[in-house]
């Protein structure tokens, strides 16, 4: 979630990418909600994991923060005991903020630059926060009185999970200030303000990650350059003296943005060798983003993670 500047092949790509997969969208916006099934996707079988925590009868509200920006609450099942669901909010209306910004992409002489129109796809929810929010729940003891910083933190999802299994701090960066705007609300009404700490940062800048515990980043992986640097940020982390447990997910995975071949690389001077491993999310239902109204969809999800003790 971040500002992230996708190319208009990438956005055509992700375009292709829904439709070919014929998700199915729902123009019925105020009354869906999230129903997740979990799966590992294995060489010979997909195991059927536990579903959801049902929250089909919880009414998504509308409000406007400072009374400016239209949002729209989104209850994400998570399929965790101890964290059944979070509480997220969305902007009310993303296809219009794509709009803005692919005309400005298209049209160099535009009087609004993409850079001032922001990231229009960090307002929304994405599959991999639940899947990051799950490897966290695996290893609560891991989370408990721990410093949890996040890259791309988007509306919060992962943020509110590691808050609600007992952080101690969780610092949630993105370089979006719409999007910092929406975590921070999300945060407020859950009662997780004194928890989660709201940071403008630039991935692509040259000041060091936060010192921390753990690092999360769900479903930043939107270009080739993108995933190139948070390969880098990888890089970074993994490599102070007492360096960080890592999760990243990635439930898009576009062409170029497999960004494991150059971290290995570099990483095996020191022993650590990063995998993906592959999971199923059923029946995800999020916002159509490019349209009016939600779209259903199962979500083969890639996973990274290393550090972590066994669960």
């Amino acid at each position: 979630m971040l500002r992230f500047v996708l190319s208009t092949t990438i956005l055509l790509a992700s375009i292709f990418s829904l439709f070919s997969t014929c998700l199915c969208f729902n123009q019925a916006r105020v009354s869906r909600i999230i129903s997740s099934s979990f799966t590992k996707v294995s060489s010979s079988c997909l195991s059927s994991g536990d579903a959801g925590q049902d929250v089909t009868n919880i009414v998504r509200k509308k409000k406007k923060i400072n009374g400016k920006i239209p949002v729209i609450s989104r209850t994400v099942p998570l399929g965790i005991n101890d964290v059944p669901y979070v509480t997220i909010w969305e902007l009310e209306n993303p296809s219009k903020l794509v709009e803005m910004w692919w005309a400005a992409d298209m049209d160099s002489a535009s009087t609004i630059s993409k850079e001032k129109i922001g990231d229009p796809f960090g307002v929304v929810f994405w599959p991999g926060s639940i899947l990051a929010s799950r490897v966290l729940a695996e290893h609560k003891e891991e989370i408990y009185n721990s410093t949890v910083l996040i890259l791309g933190a988007g509306t919060g999802v992962e943020a509110q999970a590691s808050a609600m299994l007992g952080a101690r701090r969780v610092i949630a960066t993105d370089i979006s200030k719409l999007t910092l705007k929406l975590l921070k609300y999300g945060a407020d009404q859950a009662g997780l303000g004194g928890i989660i700490e709201p940071l403008q940062f630039d991935l692509y800048s040259d000041e060091s990650l936060p010192e921390c515990d753990i690092v999360v980043a769900a479903d930043v992986l939107y270009n080739e350059e993108l995933a190139k640097q948070i390969g880098v940020r990888c890089i970074e982390v993994l490599k102070r003296p007492n360096s960080p447990k890592l999760v990243v997910t990635d439930s898009q995975r576009f062409h170029g943005t497999d960004f494991l071949e150059d971290v290995n690389k570099d990483l095996s001077k020191i022993g650590i060798h990063l995998e993906w491993e592959y999971f199923m999310l059923g029946n995800v239902t999020g916002s159509g983003v490019l349209i009016e109204g939600d779209q259903t969809y199962d979500s083969k999800t890639r996973l990274v993670r290393t550090g972590w003790n066994a669960p």
